[in-house]
């Protein structure tokens, strides 16, 4: 009960909620890569669009520009010509029978409406109008919308579009020192849109597909890095525990081994030179309770000073064997019948002895205590050749753990039995994790417990 307490004071020294790191990174990093993909996808379709329209734009006027130079039409804005057969009429007509030309206008330098193929607008001021604003200036300017939604009082088309750019294309004088006025025309570039809604599903699905391949790259490097700092805190918790343990057992076993001996030494001299049936009880349960506890400080000593051998070659089937020939008293006198099966032939595997026996050991024996009443022990061996390992099995027909006790089994100090400290599962873990191996445990409540253990038959990393 020392011990446990002791590890429950070192996990409760810092009360504070644990900062979970994978949950904040997974909403505030999903949220930052969603609000930097979509604006960067906006922002380059936006580019993409204008930098289309723009070209689109500049070619009109060229055109447009060039026919007004040939033509020297400039006479015109100083003129009162109108009527369907004027040179006014025919010529900006002819403009607008241009390729995808869904309107025209000619505006003077107020702004109004001085020629429209849609003679309802003849006459008009749509100011404010931007984009013409620009373009009596002498600049070239350009801008798009959807058909039903216009956005400028001009914006009326007798045939519905699904969508038309607008350009608006100064009319210089012939000196190019002055602005007569100002072509607008509209355009439905079917051609031309789709290639914009082409280079926008593009950018759109390029940027989505950068942002997940972002968020799934950095979740696994923040998830990998979690789970690192998770194993070297508890490496580091079981070092401090261990500092503890090591310190406490030293102290114990200094100060408790020579008293435990004479008191040990001395129940089996009573025991020899008495022979009241009373006394000889009592004598024994002193013996036996003298040799628990000398068990139990042998275990703190394995635990807290681990070994550190040198690894050598082990055949592992006589290496089993040897182990349960020392308990076949001790199944005997526990009802306890052992199967063993193991594979002939197997691999030698590269091993620290010294602590794997003892690991072996402490396993047969939690399963021994396991059994009161008797029971069977079935070990197996065998050699996983997908995995180059072999594989040793111990299975028992005990009590078994509940779901929660399985989840705790390796922790230090952590024990289902009665009389024990609940260092065995921890120590074969610490023993296998040397030798570069798993552990795992399989048990239901009343159907016994079985442990399978993986080695590789060469452990290079360990030598």
């Amino acid at each position: 009960m020392l011990f446990l307490r002791v590890q429950k004071d070192m996990q409760g020294t810092d009360k504070q909620k644990p900062f979970n790191l994978i949950r904040w990174f997974s909403y505030l990093s999903l949220i930052s890569i969603v609000l930097v993909s979509t604006s960067s996808a906006y922002i380059f379709s936006r580019f993409f669009t204008d930098k289309i329209l723009e070209h689109d734009a500049f070619v009109t006027k060229e055109f447009v520009q060039n026919i007004v130079a040939s033509d020297e039409v400039s006479v015109l804005f100083e003129k009162e010509v109108y009527g369907p057969t004027s040179i006014y009429e025919v010529f900006f007509k002819e403009l607008s029978h241009m390729p995808e030309v869904a309107r025209a206008n000619v505006y003077d330098k107020q702004g109004t409406v001085i020629w429209s193929d849609e003679a309802s607008l003849v006459g008009h001021n749509f100011m404010p109008n931007p984009e013409l604003k620009i373009a009596l200036t002498g600049k070239l300017a350009f801008t798009s919308g959807i058909s039903g939604k216009p956005k400028k009082g001009e914006h009326v088309l007798d045939v519905p579009v699904p969508a038309f750019s607008e350009t608006y294309i100064p009319l210089w004088n012939p000196q190019k020192d002055e602005v007569l006025g100002v072509f607008e025309v509209y355009k439905e570039p079917s051609i031309l849109f789709k290639a914009i809604q082409r280079g926008n599903y593009f950018i759109w699905v390029s940027a989505s597909l950068g942002g997940l391949f972002l968020y799934v790259s950095l979740y696994w490097i923040v998830r990998r890095a979690t789970q690192v700092i998770n194993r070297q805190h508890a490496q580091l918790l079981e070092s401090e525990t261990l500092s503890i343990v090591g310190e406490m057992a030293t102290a114990v076993a200094h100060g408790i081994r020579n008293p435990l001996g004479s008191i040990r030494s001395s129940a089996e001299l009573a025991l020899a030179t008495n022979s009241q049936p009373f006394f000889r009880e009592t004598a024994i349960d002193v013996i036996s309770e003298a040799d628990r506890l000398a068990k139990w400080i042998n275990e703190l000593l394995s635990y807290a000073r681990f070994s550190n051998g040198e690894f050598s070659l082990l055949k592992i089937n006589e290496f089993l064997r040897s182990i349960f020939v020392s308990f076949e008293k001790e199944m005997s006198i526990n009802n306890i019948k052992v199967h063993i099966d193991l594979e002939d032939s197997l691999p030698e595997i590269k091993a620290d002895e010294a602590p794997l026996r003892q690991m072996l050991i402490s396993l047969i024996q939690n399963a021994i205590d396991a059994m009161p009443e008797g029971g069977e022990i079935t070990v197996k061996s065998r050699y996983l050749k997908k995995n180059h390992c072999v594989e040793i099995t111990l299975a028992d027909t005990g009590i078994g753990m509940g779901k929660e006790q399985l989840s705790k089994a390796f922790k230090p100090f952590f024990t289902t039995k009665r009389k024990g400290i609940g260092v065995g599962l921890s120590l074969a873990k610490r023993v296998i994790d040397r030798h570069k191996g798993t552990i795992r445990l399989e048990s239901q409540k009343g159907q016994g417990t079985t442990i399978f253990l993986k080695i590789h038959h060469e452990n290079r990393d360990s030598l």
